[in-house]
């Protein structure tokens, strides 16, 4: 049940279900899911590692969207992953083109925003875990599962979304070919995209609030 808990308040975070800076209540939470206070508070301290929720003298908040996390996730990824890529390339191997598509097809006919999100994170993974960088590969993933919450943003409200799929066509011949350099580039502009069209959404709607 406890996995239950984390995953329902993870997805609900992550899609908006339960806004920005909103306080928490574990009793309430308990009633809901029909639990104790126990898995909710393990569910908590997990959101909390993950960067999902953050503790305020004791009591756990929702953490709240702003351009300047946003800004930051963003360098920490650009900074990392182009450079990840090119490392893996030529350790990409026939099972991973097979994981990589079977991913790029399930983003490419699913309707769920959430799937969609979790197909995204297990396409780039299968190249990354190929660098032999256990570390920086789980520092990657973390930083991801924080832009999520973001780049759902830019599936949901923001659309304008067919670049995302053009750029990962590429990036997956680019594995395919083992071409290092090229995987570098095309992952640094994926990840400018994204974010370019995210922080445009986020100052628009700070002007109209």
């Amino acid at each position: 049940m406890g996995n239950a808990v984390v995953n329902s308040l993870r997805q609900a975070l992550l899609t908006g279900e339960i806004g920005a800076g909103v306080r928490l209540s574990y009793s309430k939470l308990a009633d809901q899911f029909g639990v104790s206070r126990i898995p909710v508070r393990d569910a908590m301290q997990t959101l909390v590692a993950e960067g999902l929720v953050v503790m305020v003298d004791g009591v756990p908040y929702s953490r709240e969207l702003s351009i300047l996390e946003l800004q930051e996730l963003y360098e920490m990824r650009m900074a990392v992953e182009p450079y990840l890529t090119q490392m893996a390339a030529s350790q990409v191997g026939r099972a991973d083109i097979i994981e990589m598509t079977r991913q790029f097809e399930i983003m490419s006919n699913t309707t769920d925003l959430v799937e969609w999100l979790e197909a995204n994170a297990s396409f780039h993974a299968a190249i990354y875990h190929r660098a032999n960088r256990p570390m920086t590969a789980a520092h990657v993933d973390q930083l991801r599962k924080l832009t999520d919450r973001y780049l759902y943003l830019h599936l949901a409200v923001i659309g304008n979304v067919e670049h995302l799929q053009e750029e990962h066509t590429a990036i997956l011949d680019a594995a395919k070919a083992g071409d290092g350099q090229r995987l570098n580039e095309l992952t640094r502009t994926h990840l400018e995209t994204s974010h370019e069209f995210i922080v445009r959404y986020l100052l628009a709607k700070d002007d109209r609030a």
